[in-house]
């Protein structure tokens, strides 16, 4: 009977000890890494509605869908849902980027969300990563959907100024049904064609402001009016904008006595004829010289600071393509040089000092005050785990720079950053 007993503890023992290693193997099977991360993100919503309340989840494509939709395509995750971090009462203009919040959930007991997930390793189709926040069952992915695209609204009111004489204005596309709370919709570029007659006497193109003199063209006796549309102009508004429709402007007669004699004509109304150096032009800056021609299609340095020029004259702002290398030219014009950050990326743009193209956006390795870096085809700074000639190495998410003999989530990189198994 004694024995009896002694074999139940025994028995019961051994039993709480392969209970104990199987909860132990178990828990290890679930330390494997969910490395990386895809996800297609999309909406046909246009210029001028609002989003829609509910968002479709896949998890078993990535193929384009109708609709709002989040998706991916993975045995080890899924999306569970997906819900509008911008507004949903916002009208959207052309262009607008809606952000997007996508829930992503283990399916695979042998898998966890480990380490840090960046733009490195979480993949956007149809838009850009934001931000991501995990816990070992669940990943919370902000995102960026790529714009809107549509159609520019038609400017309004099209007329002529009562002085000075054949100085054409027109609104802004101003559409209070599609935006109520009053934000302009336009490009801010505008094509104006000019008739006498009913026959075409002269055309500008992407013109930067809503009035325009036109007097010095009226060179003949005659009715005249104009037609005005809002165009694209920038990459991003060729990308997602189209041209408005035509709008007409009322008549107006110019008798023999009142004709023009044809002083002021120049491309873009830019000065007087005496003006030289900076010019503005509505909202556009301008070089002329003093032969009266214009800085064009090329870069100027001007105190030592460098300027960027369209083919027509203006003065460039934001980021530019010249000559198949990327830069940022601010607000003033002046050419950007060191680190900058746009939308939620790090960019690095080359300084003088650096021995490389001035102002161009790096890529690959970069050593920096005494840290090491790496920028990615796109520019964008690498952060987190990274892979990288086949090589592992991990950035210091927010910093950049890589980490170096050290360990980061149990594994270890030696002293060139590398992470081995």
């Amino acid at each position: 009977m004694r024995m009896n007993k002694r074999w139940r503890y025994v028995a019961t023992a051994m039993l709480l000890c392969v209970m104990t290693i199987a909860a132990s193997i178990t828990s290890l099977a679930a330390t494997k890494t969910i490395s990386s991360v895809t996800i297609r993100v999309g909406t046909d919503i246009e210029a001028g509605d609002t989003l829609d309340d509910g968002i479709d989840v896949y998890s078993n494509s990535l193929e384009v869908k109708t609709g709002s939709y989040a998706a991916t395509n993975s045995e080890r995750y899924s999306i569970r849902d997906a819900e509008w971090v911008t507004s949903t009462s916002k009208h959207l203009t052309v262009g607008d980027e809606p952000k997007m919040r996508v829930y992503i959930y283990i399916d695979d007991d042998d898998y966890a969300f480990r380490g840090t997930y960046s733009s490195s390793n979480v993949k956007i189709k149809g838009g850009t990563f934001i931000s991501a926040k995990r816990s070992s069952d669940e990943l919370e992915v902000v995102v960026k959907l790529n714009g809107i695209k549509g159609t520019y609204p038609a400017p309004s009111d099209a007329g002529w100024k009562n002085s000075p004489l054949g100085k054409a204005v027109w609104n802004r596309d101003l559409d209070p049904d599609r935006d109520p709370y009053g934000k302009s919709i336009t490009s801010g570029y505008y094509d104006v064609y000019l008739y006498r007659n009913g026959k075409s006497v002269k055309r500008f193109e992407a013109l930067n402001t809503t009035t325009y003199n036109l007097y010095p063209y009226m060179t003949k006796e005659g009715t005249y009016s104009y037609k005005v549309r809002t165009v694209p102009y920038t990459e991003e508004q060729k990308r997602y904008g189209e041209k408005s429709e035509w709008t007409e402007s009322d008549e107006l007669y110019i008798d023999k006595n009142h004709v023009s004699d044809g002083t002021g004509q120049q491309d873009g109304n830019i000065g007087t004829t005496t003006q030289v150096g900076w010019i503005q032009s509505g909202n556009t800056w301008y070089y002329k010289y003093p032969d009266g021609s214009l800085q064009k299609d090329s870069w100027l340095k001007i105190n030592n600071i460098w300027y960027l020029f369209d083919r027509d004259g203006r003065m460039l702002t934001g980021w530019q393509v010249k000559n198949g290398r990327t830069y940022y030219l601010q607000e003033s014009g002046a050419m950007y040089t060191g680190w900058i950050k746009s939308g939620e990326l790090w960019y690095f743009l080359n300084r003088p000092e650096d021995g490389d193209v001035e102002g161009a956006m790096r890529t690959g390795w970069l050593n920096y005050n005494g840290k090491v870096y790496y920028l990615h085809s796109n520019g964008a700074m690498a952060e987190g785990w990274t892979q990288i000639d086949k090589n592992w190495y991990y950035f210091y998410p927010g910093y950049g720079y890589k980490a170096v003999n050290t360990t980061i989530d149990t594994f270890y990189v030696d002293a060139n950053g590398i992470w081995k198994k």
